[in-house]
């Protein structure tokens, strides 16, 4: 038996010996996925481009035996959420813009990790960034995003045995603890088979309390992160009566079993195999990068004397490669200048709009433009240069001599933290490439990015564009083997590229259905679609087939389509299958991706390739009933190479549920079943009242859509208000900003957590229609309208 001492010191970051269990000492920090380890395995993003989940899944084992070989076994899975918008900070932390693929990747990678064992874990993949803060405490919740969006992805590392723990955040605990309930009790624990492990984490710039550690523990949290020892803050919650003993019973036999496990693993062989794993980072290299135009420069001629220029920041390891097969010239396009107070000469390269670093032989500089236009280092210090020579002159020159330009450009790793304002190349890149363009019209644009560029100009007046979100000397290596032809490419984006900043939401607003984000709900034209890709040959599709043409909820159909290879070299092509609904009562995706095969056509040859669709796949959630529905409707299935457009379709008829027709009249809506929002959060789970929303910006308004009025005469909101004054909220037909029908006023209620119930009279509106529920100001809590 274990004392209460003890069981508390399981549930600690740094845990002590237990010798008479025969336990040594334990360390349950989590670390990233790759921290400490040799390889240079891709980050998640490039390998989202390889579109290939057996890669991805050898990569989560071998991460897995380098892990053990250098210790610290508790590692976080690289997936967060599917990305919304190219502009967020971190965008290559995920694998795509698309759940399912997500998924696939996410739980392949994840089950590599663990290895085949469940008792015997090679490592402990913990997903650590579930917090639900996307959707609920950041604006923009929407119900059937965050089921159909965000937690697909979670539900299926867990759901598959992948996911061992998760991390969640010391201000979801204490902010909002219903919903870190609602995380915990369905999502965590009854997503896995119960036993996964549960950390809270400090933030740092959050204190830690006796009283905050309790309250994580009775929400359901096993162990501590980020804080330090707080034995003493357990025990004293403990004395007060704050927690009881079963609750930390339970904490500390799952962190025990944990434990038990790590040590079972701890003690067998380590073998790593280098040359295997070196060759599994080149692969990786190789399938993630894509191109994305090609007027057939590529793959490069090479004949005697063939002279290449390698121009931009991203070229002198690639020219090395390159050189190593033709003559190869670099020069970095970068000016370079003198500083002020400080000796020689630095070469200065801006990586993002307003964002530069200054290098010399033996020092580099960070340097910002501020929103006055001063440039200072990142501490704030000023700073002065005067150019020694002008880059792009030099570069211009090289170019004039050579016979095809290989163009190096994109950003820098250590420089994108924060979210970027554009996605417009900063100016020095961009006019570097317009200029070399001008002197030698045969330029291969090679980018480097973790997320997408806004290249019209460039796919417009260059012959061909690679890209690859993988850096270092393995994407030099594998880039010129795709240059020179001894492979072909095979990557395929894992998200959308847009033309411009404005087919892009002004602002990051996560209700992606109504901001029309993603390929799922964008209605502007991409520059490049998601799933786009090219290769040293063509496909053409044909002899699409469905087993059935109409089946029920419950059933299943399976989708044949003859790929054939038009060309004379043989090439792997990834074959996907969208589905569109063609009618519905509700706002439905433009798209779906259902499933994608990675398949090596033969040239001149062909490939028949199967999948399973199910009626099942098809369903969507259903705000009306707050759960899933396959709806009575027509699809259309088409597969290709790439979202934009069906290389063969064919329509299927599902027979599932007929949603009722929306009433308003007598209708009381939970606040968290609307159709689109603007500047919404979800705050809270009441377990008297359900899901709490509120307006977190001015302006914040819900969208009830195609509800017929007619009979509707009055209307009420409940809802607090821990203001001193009254607060109104307004009822808008057509838009947000369309007719007042009607407005009531929420009284001040004293507490966040006590519900008043405001009731006021409707204009006459008898029209099916969309109705807007407007908060003019932010503050409200509210849970329920009703319509009488």
């Amino acid at each position: 038996m274990l004392s209460l001492a003890e069981k508390i010191q399981l549930t600690q970051q740094a845990q002590p010996a237990l010798p008479r269990l025969g336990l040594p000492a334990a360390d349950l920090t989590v670390r990233g996925a790759t921290e400490g380890i040799e390889s240079d395995f891709p980050p998640p993003l490039a390998l989202g481009s390889s579109w290939d989940p057996e890669l991805v899944a050898r990569i989560g084992a071998a991460i897995a035996d380098e892990v053990r070989a250098t210790g610290g076994l508790v590692r976080e899975v690289p997936v967060a959420y599917p990305s919304y918008d190219p502009r967020q900070a971190d965008n290559d932390g995920g694998f795509a813009e698309d759940p399912l693929l997500c998924s696939k990747l996410a739980t392949v990678y994840a089950l590599g990790m663990r290895g085949p064992e469940r008792a015997h874990p090679k490592t402990v993949p913990v997903l650590r960034h579930v917090d639900m803060g996307r959707c609920s405490v950041a604006p923009g919740f929407n119900l059937r995003v965050f089921n159909e969006y965000e937690l697909p992805v979670c539900r299926a590392v867990f759901e598959t045995g992948g996911g061992a723990g998760v991390v969640l955040s010391q201000l979801l605990m204490e902010d909002y603890p219903a919903l870190a309930a609602q995380l915990v009790r369905f999502v965590v624990r009854g997503w896995s088979d119960g036993e996964a492990a549960i950390w809270s984490e400090k933030l740092p710039d959050r204190p830690l309390t006796s009283g905050g550690q309790a309250l994580a523990l009775r929400l359901g949290a096993d162990a501590f992160l980020g804080g330090g020892d707080t034995v003493e803050e357990i025990t004293e919650a403990y004395h007060r009566g704050e927690i009881t003993e079963p609750l930390i019973t339970a904490a500390a036999r799952r962190m025990l079993m944990l434990r038990l496990q790590l040590l079972a693993s701890s003690t067998g062989p380590v073998i790593v195999d280098r040359p295997g794993h070196r060759e599994l980072v080149q692969r990786a290299a190789r399938e993630s990068i894509v191109l994305l135009r090609n007027d057939g420069l590529l793959p490069l001629l090479v004949g005697p004397g063939m002279r290449l220029a390698v121009i931009g920041p991203h070229g002198e390891g690639l020219a090395a490669e390159l050189g190593r097969r033709v003559t190869a010239q670099h020069v970095s396009g970068s000016d370079r200048v003198t500083v002020a107070g400080l000796d020689g000469e630095f070469e200065l390269t801006e990586w993002r709009h307003g964002r530069y670093t200054l290098e010399s032989e033996t020092m580099v500089v960070d340097a910002i433009t501020g929103p006055d236009g001063e440039v200072t280092t990142v501490d704030g210090q000023p700073l002065e240069w005067q150019r020694v020579t002008h880059g792009i002159a030099d570069a211009v020159a090289l170019a004039r001599e050579a016979d095809v330009v290989v163009l190096a450009v994109g950003g820098h790793p250590e420089l994108d933290e924060g979210d970027r304002s554009t996605l417009e190349l900063p100016p020095q890149q961009h006019q570097l490439i317009r200029a070399v363009r001008a002197a030698n019209p045969n330029v291969v644009l090679v980018v480097r990015s973790g997320y997408p560029y806004a290249l019209r100009w460039e796919d417009t007046y260059l012959p061909a564009i690679l890209w690859s979100a993988h850096p270092g000397q393995a994407c030099d290596r594998a880039t010129a083997e795709i240059l020179f032809g001894d492979h072909a490419p095979s990557g395929r984006l894992p998200q959308t590229w847009p033309r411009g900043d404005e087919d892009l939401p002004p602002t990051l607003d996560y209700d992606l259905i109504q901001a029309g984000g993603t390929y799922l709900y964008q209605e502007a034209e991409p520059l490049y679609p998601f799933g786009h890709g090219l290769t040293y040959t063509t496909f053409e599709y044909d002899n699409l087939d469905l087993s059935a043409r109409v089946i029920d909820a419950k059933g299943s159909v399976t989708v044949t389509v003859r790929v054939r290879n038009t060309g004379f070299r043989d090439c792997h092509e990834i074959v996907q299958l969208y589905t569109r609904q063609l009618n519905s009562q509700v706002r439905q995706p433009r798209k779906v991706l259902r499933d994608f095969r990675k398949v090596l056509v033969p040239a001149r040859g062909s490939q028949t390739v199967t999948f399973r669709l199910r009626a099942a796949d098809l369903c969507f959630w259903d705000v009306n009933g707050d759960k899933w529905t396959v709806e009575t409707a027509l699809h259309e299935v088409f597969v290709g190479g790439s979202s934009a457009k069906p290389a063969a379709s064919a329509v299927l008829d599902v027979h599932g549920k007929t949603l009722a027709p929306r009433a308003l009249a007598r209708t009381s809506v939970k606040a968290h079943c609307y159709d689109e929002s603007m500047g919404l959060a979800l705050v809270d789970m009441s377990t008297e009242t359900g899901p709490v929303v509120s307006a977190v910006k001015d302006g914040g308004w819900l969208g009830l859509l195609g509800y017929d009025p007619t009979g509707c005469r009055s209307w009420s909101v409940t809802a607090s208000n821990d203001g001193d004054e009254p607060v109104s909220v307004e009822l808008r037909a057509g838009a947000p900003d369309g007719r007042l029908l009607g407005t009531v006023l929420v009284p001040p209620t004293t507490d966040r957590r006590r519900y008043a119930v405001a009731t006021g009279s409707l204009m006459p509106a008898d029209e099916v229609g969309d109705f807007f529920v407007v908060f003019p100001e932010k503050g409200p809590w509210i849970t329920r309208i009703a319509f009488a």
